[in-house]
């Protein structure tokens, strides 16, 4: 039984991480040696009070409601998305509204979500958002949790094209 019980956890995790990340190891990179790469102000707490929340499945009340096979498979599966969710909606909404408050020209957003599975797979300049302010291309960092400018080199290779075209943006 619990073979069974560690097996459909084993699995759940690596489906759920699959789905979310792209790879299994990639939030155990994330949670550690990358930790630094995402600049929302306490996500590690936030992060940890979720994965505490996922615990209660343990918690007597529930110990009737899901079985004891099920328990640590529903523990997996809601330690990694509800931290991903919470943390990643939190990290979304500061970026829109750093967004709106830029006042940029043009912008293309992507979500949290397709930044932690695109960005570190990505071998060229990968764009979480970017913005163009006066025919001056920015990108969004969430290391910093700001816009930097975007350098002509790069740019040329990842804007829109009609950014490029309309800016003249050429590789230096």
């Amino acid at each position: 039984m619990l073979i069974a019980r560690l097996l459909l956890a084993a699995l759940a995790y690596v489906l759920v991480t699959a789905v979310l990340f792209g790879n299994p190891l990639q939030p155990i990179a994330f949670a550690t040696f990358w930790s630094d790469r995402l600049g929302v102000p306490h996500w590690r707490v936030i992060a940890l009070l979720c994965v505490a929340a996922s615990a209660l499945i343990f918690a007597r009340p529930l110990k009737n409601t899901v079985t004891a096979l099920l328990r640590p498979l529903v523990f997996v599966i809601l330690a990694v998305l509800l931290p991903t969710a919470v943390v990643g909606l939190y990290a979304d909404g500061i970026r829109h509204r750093a967004v709106l408050t830029f006042g940029a020209d043009e912008v293309e957003e992507q979500s949290f979500f397709t930044s932690i599975r695109e960005a570190p797979s990505e071998f060229q300049f990968f764009l979480h958002t970017v913005a163009l302010k006066g025919c001056t291309p920015y990108a969004w960092s969430y290391r910093k949790m700001a816009f930097f400018v975007v350098p002509p080199n790069v740019g040329a290779n990842v804007l829109p094209q009609h950014w490029i075209t309309r800016c003249g943006i050429v590789r230096i």
